[in-house]
């Protein structure tokens, strides 16, 4: 089939849609821009107390129904569901009995009923392509039914970067306890190759590798995780960086500053974005600067909530929690730089995108990110306490760079075209485009 022609699409995701984490706000934004270009789209996802919301679905014995944490909640939850179907969009939910405290993970097994259930589905449904953002239990159940019906398997990896926190004598320990679970989980095992030196970092990323083995093709948001899953022996990976959908007109471009510098942090508070870093350098900056030079706004839940308000007490830092999504852009357009703070661990931020698309500058300290931040990011010297505070401080004292970033925005975003996106994500489902 030519590549632009209608698909009919499966878009498969073992995440709870009903907070929406950056994985979460790509996964959906895709299914309204593949939708809105005239592609049949089937959202195959958990599905826990909203089920009176949804359709029956077909052969339902095992489920219920037919489907970052800055942003939503359990409000924002509901409100996808109503859009998708008001919009005409279809829902195969599936029950997920119970799920992994911390991190949020509905808890579904690669069943037999699960895998006759999902037959059954895509055969009624005429799909085409089944296209997963995730690799644990329900995508492995629907990538093995996809394979039995003879459709092609992308998987895309939002990413290969995983980091645990845990005490170095129990890593080994836990390391096991996560290929356990994912055989367990999943039904096949995974894979021991060396992609990190800590061991549970390791497991945690063959989780990753070993479902993206057995699809037909893989994506990538961006380019530095793409040569890390080729490096690991992946054939066929394209980079499509993700693109953005429904969240309103662009914003306008800076053309002043008045102080005090405004800066608004998104993400979810745990260990891997590293948010006490950052509030330790915007109180190096402050003490530099003095108390008046900058406002900082920090958007999202997390583990760390309580250490980050301490560490923060009597700093010019304010706590929102999670936010709406639209109210989340709402607050990048009243600010004038949007920051971005993990090092070593993300692969193509939503943050970034949606910066962009209110039309503000990044500020960043990762060297591996390069989409959209090349033209409109403004990075520390390094990822330490000190060169985020100096960065901060320069940008106080004088914020025409962040001027520019502003107005470089929108030559930034282009990297996240919605169709370009759909292009070449079409392309990937017709097998041509492996770079």
């Amino acid at each position: 089939m030519h590549s632009d022609a209608p698909r009919r699409i499966a878009l498969v995701c073992d995440y709870s849609l009903d907070y929406l984490g950056g994985a979460q706000s790509a996964f959906l934004d895709e299914a309204h821009l593949l939708r809105a270009r005239g592609h049949e789209v089937t959202i195959v996802a958990p599905v826990g107390a909203f089920a009176s919301v949804l359709r029956p679905a077909v052969g339902a014995d095992d489920a219920m129904g037919a489907g970052d944490a800055a942003r939503g909640d359990d409000a924002a939850g509901a409100h996808w569901r109503q859009a998708w179907l008001r919009a005409g969009g279809d829902i195969v939910a599936v029950y997920a009995p119970l799920t992994v405290p911390g991190v949020d993970l509905p808890v579904i097994r690669n069943s037999r009923m699960l895998r006759s259930r999902l037959r059954a589905e895509f055969a009624a449904r005429r799909i085409e392509v089944v296209h997963a953002h995730s690799e644990f239990g329900l995508t492995a159940a629907a990538v093995s039914s996809a394979r039995a019906l003879g459709l092609r398997t992308v998987q895309t990896v939002h990413t290969f970067f995983w980091q645990a926190v845990v005490p170095a004598p129990a890593t080994r320990i836990a390391a096991g306890a996560v290929r356990g679970f994912g055989r367990w989980l999943r039904g096949f095992p995974t894979s021991h190759d060396a992609l990190a030196p800590a061991a549970l970092d390791s497991a945690l990323r063959n989780l990753t590798l070993s479902m993206a083995r057995r699809v037909d093709l893989v994506v990538s948001p961006s380019a530095h995780q793409a040569e890390r899953l080729r490096a690991a022996g992946l054939r066929r990976v394209s980079v499509v960086p993700n693109a953005v959908a429904s969240i309103g007109p662009a914003g306008e471009p800076l053309t002043a500053i008045d102080a005090p510098l405004r800066i608004v942090w998104v993400g979810r508070l745990v260990a891997e974005k590293r948010l006490l870093e950052w509030i330790d350098a915007v109180a190096r900056a402050c003490a530099a600067l003095g108390p008046d030079a900058l406002v900082v706004e920090i958007i999202g839940e997390g583990l760390l909530r309580g250490e980050a308000e301490r560490r923060a007490g009597g700093l010019p830092i304010v706590f929102a929690g999670r936010l709406e999504r639209g109210e989340v852009q709402r607050r990048m357009r009243g600010a004038h730089l949007v920051a971005l703070t993990s090092h070593g661990f993300d692969n193509q931020p939503v943050t970034i995108v949606e910066a962009l698309h209110a039309r503000r500058g990044v500020f960043y300290v990762d060297p591996a990110l390069t989409e959209g931040v090349a033209i409109a990011g403004l990075r520390a010297a390094g990822p330490d306490v000190e060169a985020m505070a100096a960065l901060l401080v320069s940008l106080a004292r004088d914020p025409a760079p962040v001027v520019r970033a502003s107005e470089q925005a929108a030559d930034g975003a282009r990297d996240f075209d919605p169709e370009t996106h759909v292009t070449r994500l079409l392309d990937v489902y017709a097998g041509g485009r492996t770079a």
